[in-house]
């Protein structure tokens, strides 16, 4: 009996290293990370031009979505707390303000810094003006090309 407990302890010990080999082979970051494909973005407006005139400056602009950094100012499961947040941060601030919902969270996050620095300087601003648990996280932004 002791043999046949040993043995049963030797399979499933192997078959572990095994499936820890076969998972780290997976998850191979060479294997995983691709190279970014930059996708091209226009404004959408409104058709109806009485209401909302078509501003030609706006419409020959070219957008990218591309790496690089925003600044969380809150994450929260209310709902409503996060849509006060960000009518707050649009109304002090010109920067675009985004609510992400990853569930059960929803996610208050404003800009768009193509680098590390640039972002880390405003979240000291956001902190000083309030947002103590402000912070850069990476994400995708969207930029004028």
């Amino acid at each position: 009996m002791k043999k046949f407990v040993l043995y049963i302890a030797w399979i499933l010990l192997s078959s572990s290293l095994n499936a820890q080999a076969f998972q780290q082979e997976f998850l191979d970051p060479s294997d995983v990370r691709t190279a970014y494909r930059i996708k091209e973005f226009k404004i959408l407006l409104h058709s109806d031009e009485t209401v909302f005139p078509i501003n030609t400056l706006l419409t020959e602009r070219e957008y990218i979505e591309t790496s690089g950094y925003r600044i969380q100012l809150i994450s929260t499961q209310d709902r409503d707390e996060a849509m006060r947040v960000k009518a707050q941060a649009d109304k002090n601030y010109e920067l675009p303000v985004y609510v992400d919902f990853e569930p059960p969270n929803y996610k208050v996050r404003i800009g768009n810094f193509a680098k590390q620095e640039e972002a880390m300087r405003f979240q000291e601003i956001m902190q000083a003006r309030g947002f103590k648990f402000a912070w850069v996280v990476p994400s995708k932004i969207v930029i004028q090309k």
